[in-house]
């Protein structure tokens, strides 16, 4: 059967505001938009049914109670399991992560160990970190090349101490999806559980917990068009009968006295406190949503999108492409040596179309692979062949642009020095004045990267000491008084950070200590629309620059 992601994106009211008409929303890996009906459902619990669950006998109290028992059973169906009692409602997966690693690795002994993978986000790592060090446990990891598991070779590190194997059924960062049924047959027979952390997964894919073999598995709703704030844990049963709870308090407890306390049957007995319950009516309402849809053809039309992405993107000379098109979860990650990702993402936000860049909560496994930060475009069923093209054009016309900037010839700057010394770079060439006459921001972002170019790259500045904090992108500052005047130089791998850094020079190197204040610098910051323009993280970045040049003047 055909998919339409037309009309598929008309069930997404997101969409249809005038200032996102013509928004290419390609973060969805970070959340996918919603549709009408989850919108109205939680609407309608507070409308209608707002009451809190189980402990009141009225009849909102009463409603309420039933819808959240029979999401619980929808939520049994969607994961593949036939018991209710399986499933456990959290805020998310990294609760629901958090949940498990307390409650198994209290059953735990010093010296067991718990098998992870260098793909794993960081919810699926610092909780069993935070286990490990706290009650002596090891922890051990798949082997892996340049950050990427290989699960064929897990036997390798499996021994009679594995007691847990928590890992991804598909990666954030990468969009590589494991090979679950090569993972079920290595670990069957094993006396351990096994966890899988099925975020990505349950946005793409069919579930079908029974199939695939875990113990355990966790979701997010807001991965799959569902609300934020609400999260899914399969547990098998006879296996959460055994398991302490991981917080106590009101909703998880049949009786209590001073001394102690009878906790509820399952699955009450881990969902302390008040649910989120009007986001679990959304998800009701999304799980009843998704029902409605050929996921086998949403899965082809998603499938279709991200081989012409990697294709696409595979034609760009330069570009490193570090996910691959096939086995994949609807990712694009990649790296281009001419700019920093940032610059990139900014120069797309430009354009309406939403991307994400970083670590991706996968630091391990992005440094395994030699990088900081990529840019990462994950898709869902709502985009289409035209948001691939948009944004792959987008991609090349930012090349094409450095490429011009980079061809026009610029004054010789200072030499880079890597023994700790510095000189200050010239950028008497530059001119406040000219910036603020640019008519608009994407021409002030032009002159912004082309004053990048004024800035030396200075290794011997790039220590922890001269790091400044708060900065999206890395940036090093450095100071010293000559003769009465300050003298400043700047370095980042973000041409926008340089260009950032060369106008709060422009206005304070070279200057007397008292000349300028710091509210004189940010109403220049302020009347170049740069606040209006550039991201929180962006402003707060600039902001940080200038805290740390006063600090450094002593002002």
């Amino acid at each position: 059967m055909k998919f339409f992601a037309d009309n598929f994106k008309q069930q997404f009211p997101l969409f249809a505001q005038p200032e996102n008409r013509d928004l290419v929303y390609l973060d969805n890996a970070a959340t996918t938009q919603k549709p009408a009906c989850v919108i109205q459902a939680i609407s309608d619990f507070y409308l209608h049914t707002n009451a809190n669950t189980h402990r009141s006998s009225h009849r909102l109290a009463r409603r309420a109670t039933e819808m959240v028992e029979k999401v619980r059973r929808d939520a049994a169906r969607f994961l593949g399991t036939a018991s209710p009692r399986e499933i456990i409602f959290t805020r998310g997966a990294t609760e629901g992560l958090n949940l498990l690693a307390h409650s198994l690795c209290s059953r735990l002994s010093p010296g067991d160990e718990i098998l992870l993978s260098t793909a794993e986000h960081h919810a699926n790592l610092v909780p069993w970190q935070m286990q490990a060090a706290s009650r002596g446990l090891q922890l051990r990891f798949v082997p892996h090349t340049g950050g990427i598991p290989q699960f064929e070779r897990i036997a390798e590190v499996l021994s009679p101490r594995t007691k847990i194997v928590s890992v991804t059924a598909g990666s954030n960062a990468l969009g590589l999806r494991t090979d679950l049924p090569a993972l079920r047959a290595a670990l069957s027979g094993q006396d351990l559980f096994w966890v899988l952390d099925g975020a990505q997964l349950a946005a793409h894919d069919r579930v079908d917990v029974a199939s695939i073999g875990c113990d355990f598995f966790v979701c997010s709703a807001h991965k799959f068009y569902g609300p934020t704030g609400i999260g899914l844990v399969f547990g098998r049963e006879e296996l959460l009968q055994e398991l302490p709870p991981w917080q106590g308090g009101g909703e998880m407890i049949a009786s209590v006295d001073l001394l102690a306390s009878e906790y509820a049957e399952l699955p009450h007995r881990f969902e302390a406190g008040t649910s989120s319950l009007a986001s679990i009516a959304g998800l009701g309402a999304c799980m009843d949503f998704l029902e409605k849809q050929d996921r086998v053809a949403m899965a082809m039309h998603e499938q279709s999108l991200v081989h012409a992405l990697h294709e696409k993107l595979g034609q760009i000379p330069g570009l490193n492409l570090l996910s691959r098109g096939e086995h994949n979860l609807g990712i694009a990650t990649f790296t281009h040596p001419r700019c920093a990702a940032i610059d990139l993402a900014q120069w797309l936000d430009g354009r309406d179309i939403a991307v994400r860049v970083g670590h991706h909560c996968a630091q391990p496994l992005l440094r395994a692979a030699g990088h900081t930060a990529t840019l990462r475009a994950s898709v869902a069923a709502y985009n289409s062949d035209e948001d691939i093209e948009r944004f792959v054009a987008a991609v090349q016309e930012f090349l094409a642009h450095l490429e011009v900037e980079d061809a026009v010839p610029v004054r010789e700057v200072h030499a880079p020095v890597a023994d700790g010394s510095w000189s200050p770079d010239d950028l008497s060439s530059l001119d406040v004045a000219a910036l603020r006459n640019k008519k608009s921001w994407q021409d002030r972002y032009r002159s912004l990267m082309a004053w990048a170019r004024f800035v030396s790259r200075k290794d011997g500045i790039r220590s922890p000491e001269n790091l400044v904090r708060g900065c999206e992108s890395s940036a090093w500052l450095v100071h010293r008084c000559e003769r009465g005047v300050h003298r400043f130089a700047i370095d980042s791998d973000s041409r926008v950070v340089k260009g950032l850094g060369a106008l709060l020079l422009t206005l304070l190197d070279g200057k007397p200590s008292g000349s300028v204040s710091r509210e004189q610098v940010q109403e220049v910051f302020d009347e170049l629309g740069l606040a209006q323009q550039l991201s929180e993280s962006r402003s707060n970045g600039f902001r940080a620059l200038l805290e740390r040049a006063f600090e450094l003047m002593g002002a």
